[in-house]
């Protein structure tokens, strides 16, 4: 029960009392298995306590929900389309990236889709969604909503009477309100599927609200194609008259141009004008080729003439059927000459004859010759009139060509319009038709892969999983509350915590007694127990104290020590009382003093009689020492109590008479007990402290506030006092064991046979 003394080694270290305050500290910074160790056994009652009342209220309440089922419905957002025709839909599909599969989930998740499935299922007359068909229960208490609802209707005026509208739009809020919490819509991972699953009383529901509210949004969708192919289809309509009338708009107005600016245009696509100046270019080439031919074989005629040369070699005189018909007569001619000549003289009349027809055939020959060279000369003159002819009316032609060319662009720019209109109308004709035949036929983007079946077991409450959340959660909130009470707690329980909190050595820790009854019947004073059980605890506990007081000062065992705590009822006098009636039962010769002028209470300690004369009337010499000691009847000890008050009792205790009488009782007894008054209320003790060898300061187990006990060893050390240590005094020794590991009270249970108690 003692623990090793060092209060002289602390005094002569001048230990701050505050050390075991600072060695606290410094364990938080640490994570102290031990110590949380200590606090879960001791605080063992609260955790179990709050465990099980916890645990047992959740079962409870568990037990009272009506049972829920959930069906789940799984939807493929289809990427992959039937593409019937190669036409351009007028509502895409729905592209494949994370956005869009996020969107289809809020979607599904809206109100606007909820009220279709609570209309297609007429859910308003449910009870289990509407709140005002359903019964009153007791459990609906448990919700904290119903409180607040409760309290603001109360504290509310009195609301205005509603239309029968407004309250079919709040009954239907309600009922949207609560399908939509009992239903759960996510994606399945990074898929394309979405989960749909939805939460009933009754399984076969749950799952037929899944399965409409899976086909409801396919067909929305649905809807939503049907409504932009209308939309889109008579918006085309109106367009289509529109760009029609533009169209016979333009064409028009490119009719009537042309006819007023006289741009008739040919087959070929051109306008007469351009007609004409095309056919005389064409023409004017022409002539000037024939031009330069004919002024070419004029001059080739012209150039042999000058030369000297024969002009027959020309191709027009060889080409020439007349002079053909003249070189063959020539030539027969001049064949019948030879023949002539052969047979007669150059005087011959037939010679004669067929030389006058050769010169006749020469000079017909150069006739023809003069008139094809003639002719040439014609050519050209022809030539040239006809080239010049076709110039003057090319320059006509451009003339009036000039004029028209600005009437042709505005022309052309009313053909471009009218192109232009037509080109979009035609486009747009041709959308129309193809959005007509896609309003009779539209695919939806998703499908359903997999119906919501009605559950077997229910979802909620789950009582395994409950019991075990419970049982944690309870558990935690036990243990955390544990760790409350000990932050809270101001109390010291071991001898660690003594020594921790106050710095001083932990002297001894003295055992309550048990409530048992002496001879007389009467329940037993600890001073009674200590001489009954003399091997008990308790007074093991004071023969400890008396030794570990011996050993603090070796070579000067203290005689004088005084017993004080911080508050009153600490059992201060209980313990001085026994330290000194052990003491006195061991052999030795022992004054128990009581020093407490206020409330003293020694001589009831004993069971004495408040006496006539005592420590007042001996400090005032109107009395001797023996006239004021009284014996304690059941053993050797002298008692000096208390029989009146004084006004001061501070001059009294520290004056030169009470160091006097000290001295004396010093010399007279082996050992001197004074019991005193609380450090904290009166300053009797702090006084006493100064001229007593040693101060045993008294703390109560668990009851003496931690700052209270550290605010009285601060002002004892004020007055130089020479603390030996703490007692830890009253001390249930079974709920000790729970709380100090490592202290010596934890072992009781082990050492407790060596005691008779």
């Amino acid at each position: 029960m003692n623990a090793p003394v060092k209060g002289a080694a602390a005094r002569a270290e001048g230990g701050a009392p505050y050390g075991g305050i600072e060695a606290e500290d410094q364990g938080f910074l640490e994570l102290d298995l031990m110590a949380l160790y200590r606090t879960l056994r001791k605080r063992l009652g609260v955790i179990m306590g709050v465990t099980v009342g916890l645990t047992a209220l959740v079962m409870v309440v568990v037990l009272q929900q009506t049972p829920l089922y959930t069906a789940e419905a799984q939807i493929l957002l289809d990427r992959q389309k039937m593409q019937v025709t190669d036409m351009q839909a007028v509502m895409s599909g729905l592209s494949p990236d994370s956005a869009t599969v996020d969107s289809e989930v809020e979607i599904l998740r809206s109100r606007t889709l909820a009220a279709r499935v609570i209309e297609t299922l007429d859910l308003v007359q449910d009870p289990e969604f509407n709140g005002a068909l359903r019964e009153p229960s007791m459990l609906r208490w448990l919700d904290p909503r119903v409180w607040i609802g409760t309290a603001l209707s109360l504290i509310e005026a009195e609301p205005l009477p509603q239309s029968e509208d407004v309250r079919a739009r709040a009954e239907l809020n309600g009922v949207i309100n609560s399908v939509l919490g009992r239903l759960t819509v996510t994606r399945q991972r990074l898929t394309y599927v979405i989960n749909i699953s939805f939460v009933s009383e009754n399984p076969a529901k749950a799952a037929r609200i899944a399965n409409s509210l899976a086909d409801l949004y396919i067909l929305d969708q649905l809807e939503a194609k049907f409504d932009a192919t209308r939309q889109a289809n008579d918006w085309l309509s109106r367009r289509l008259a529109e760009l029609r009338q533009q169209v016979q708009d333009s064409e028009r107005a490119v009719e009537i141009y042309r006819t007023e600016e006289g741009l008739e245009s040919s087959a070929a696509g051109v306008t007469v004008s351009e007609q004409q100046l095309s056919e005389l270019n064409a023409q004017l080439i022409l002539a000037r080729t024939s031009l330069a031919e004919a002024e070419a074989k004029y001059s080739r005629a012209q150039q042999i003439r000058r030369s000297g040369g024969t002009i027959e070699s020309m191709a027009d005189v060889v080409q020439s059927t007349t002079i053909s018909q003249l070189r063959q007569k020539q030539a027969e001619l001049a064949r019948e000459l030879a023949n002539l000549a052969s047979k007669y003289g150059p005087r011959h009349p037939e010679i004669v004859n067929a030389e006058a027809q050769r010169r006749d055939i020469e000079r017909q020959i150069g006739s023809e010759i003069n008139r094809i060279v003639g002719s040439l000369e014609n050519n050209v003159s022809v030539a040239q009139t006809r080239v010049g002819a076709l110039e003057d009316s090319l320059r006509e032609i451009r003339g009036e060509a000039g004029t028209g060319n600005q009437a042709m662009i505005q022309l052309r720019e009313l053909e471009r319009e009218a192109a232009a209109n037509r080109a979009v109308y035609e486009s747009f004709l041709n959308r129309f038709k193809e959005t007509s035949q896609q309003q009779d036929f539209q695919t939806p983007d998703s499908r359903v892969i997999s119906a919501a079946t009605p559950p077997v077991n229910p979802s909620h409450p789950r009582k395994a999983l409950s019991l075990a959340l419970a049982l944690v959660l309870s558990g935690m909130l036990g243990v955390g509350l544990a760790f409350l009470l000990e932050h809270l707690d101001n109390g010291l329980q071991t001898g660690r915590d003594v020594e921790q909190a106050l710095g001083l050595p932990h002297l001894v820790s003295l055992p309550a007694t048990p409530a048992e009854k002496g001879a007389d019947g009467k329940v037993m004073s600890p001073q009674d127990y200590l001489l009954v059980k003399p091997l008990s605890a308790f007074s093991e506990s004071l023969r400890s104290l008396r030794s570990a007081l011996q050993l603090s000062n070796v070579d000067n065992p203290p005689t004088v020590i005084l017993f004080t705590s911080a508050l009153p009822n600490e059992g201060k006098t209980t313990t001085s009382a026994g330290f000194a009636r052990a003491a006195a039962a061991s052999g030795l010769k022992v004054a128990l003093v009581d020093c407490d002028l206020r409330h003293p209470s020694v001589h009831k300690a004993f069971g004495l009689k408040r006496p006539e004369a005592g420590l007042v009337e001996l400090l005032a010499e109107r009395l001797d020492l023996a006239q004021v000691l009284i014996r304690d009847p059941k053993s050797e000890l002298d008692i000096l109590p208390i029989a009146t008050g004084t006004a001061n009792p501070p001059d009294v205790l520290g004056s030169t008479q009470m160091r006097l009488l000290l001295d004396r009782l010093k010399a007279d007894y082996d050992l001197v007990v004074l019991d005193s008054a609380p450090v904290l209320p009166v300053s009797d003790s702090r006084v006493l402290s100064r001229i007593a060898d040693e101060t045993v300061f008294v703390v109560r187990w668990n009851e003496t506030p931690k700052d209270a006990a550290q605010a009285a060893i601060r002002e004892l050390r004020l007055y130089d006092a020479n603390i030996a240590g703490a007692v830890l005094a009253v001390v249930d020794t079974a709920a000790q064991a729970k709380y100090g590991y490592g202290d010596g009270g934890y072992y009781y249970g082990k050492y407790s046979r060596y005691y008779v108690n």
